[in-house]
């Protein structure tokens, strides 16, 4: 008895680990295909357990990207038989990605899609609608309605101190030598200026991921602001310069403001708050002539 009065102790105290462990047991194991789900889980402090593409996400990232999430290799060609080993729970993917993988994907879990992107869809009503979805996944449906609360507070906030510029704002990347891609709806860059109350000057028709591609002609022809994406989400352009010479020259002596491109374009609501913290800093920032 009296080795139990000496232990009892001890195993009340370490009741509380042994409820966190159990709970962490019974979180589930989630894996995406899609960085705006990875972005949401995380922000949820709810990593995905593994990622599809990681590799290339990183590489588009200044600092540490889901340091706990595992590689599944590229986001076309996974390794199913490494998917297959982690037992998840659950394959979340965003239509119309992924779609050709559902047959052998749906062998190893359940695939839960959630369409996010294009140009008849509410961007904004989707990634709360995501949100809300993953938190019920995760079990943080109370962490994710915060989430949304906190991303609008400041969304209201950034829009209150952002410098109203005289012209419509274009949010461009140079692809290549011949080639520039405009946002516009359906796309992550529209809906932040929507929500800051500015006017998005592209208003042409976009894809199914919320951007166009014009020509250098075609670019020359376009009045209006320009908010350059830097450096630029393209193969051509593996490095930090911008094309100073060639055909952009001309075009870039206007002196386009410039944003260090430190989110995903087809991100979650952490990946919009990026790009209209930098919008902000980048509008307040004066520009060379």
């Amino acid at each position: 008895m009296s080795v139990l009065r000496a232990v009892l102790p001890v195993l009340l105290s370490l009741l509380p680990l042994f409820a966190s462990l159990s709970n962490a047991e019974e979180s589930k194991k989630l894996v995406t295909f899609d960085y705006a789900i990875a972005d949401t889980l995380s922000a949820l402090r709810q990593p995905p357990l593994a990622m599809a593409g990681l590799a290339q996400y990183r590489s588009f990232y200044r600092e540490p990207l889901l340091p706990d999430a595992r590689e599944l290799g590229n986001r076309f060609q996974p390794n199913f038989e490494y998917l297959a080993s982690l037992e998840p729970d659950a394959i979340l993917i965003s239509p119309p990605a992924h779609l050709n993988l559902e047959g052998k994907l749906s062998r190893i879990a359940d695939v839960i899609k959630i369409q996010l992107f294009g140009e008849s869809l509410n961007i904004w009503q989707n990634l709360e609608q995501l949100t809300r979805e993953v938190g019920g996944l995760s079990d943080q449906q109370q962490q994710a309605e915060a989430l949304i609360d906190s991303v609008e507070a400041r969304m209201s906030a950034i829009a209150a101190q952002i410098e109203r510029p005289g012209k419509p704002l274009f949010v461009a990347e140079i692809l290549d030598d011949r080639h520039l891609r405009l946002y516009g709806a359906g796309s992550l860059e529209d809906m932040v200026l929507t929500r800051l109350g500015l006017e998005n000057a592209w208003q042409g028709p976009t894809n199914e991921w919320g951007f166009s591609i014009l020509t250098l002609s075609e670019a020359f022809q376009l009045e209006g602001r320009f908010i350059l994406l830097h450096p630029a989400y393209s193969q051509y352009l593996t490095d930090s310069a911008l094309p100073t010479s060639g055909l952009w020259q001309h075009w870039l002596n206007d002196t386009p403001v410039s944003i260090e491109a430190n989110y995903w374009p087809w991100g979650g609501f952490s990946s919009a708050l990026r790009f209209a913290e930098s919008l902000v800093e980048a509008l307040e920032t004066p520009t060379e002539r």
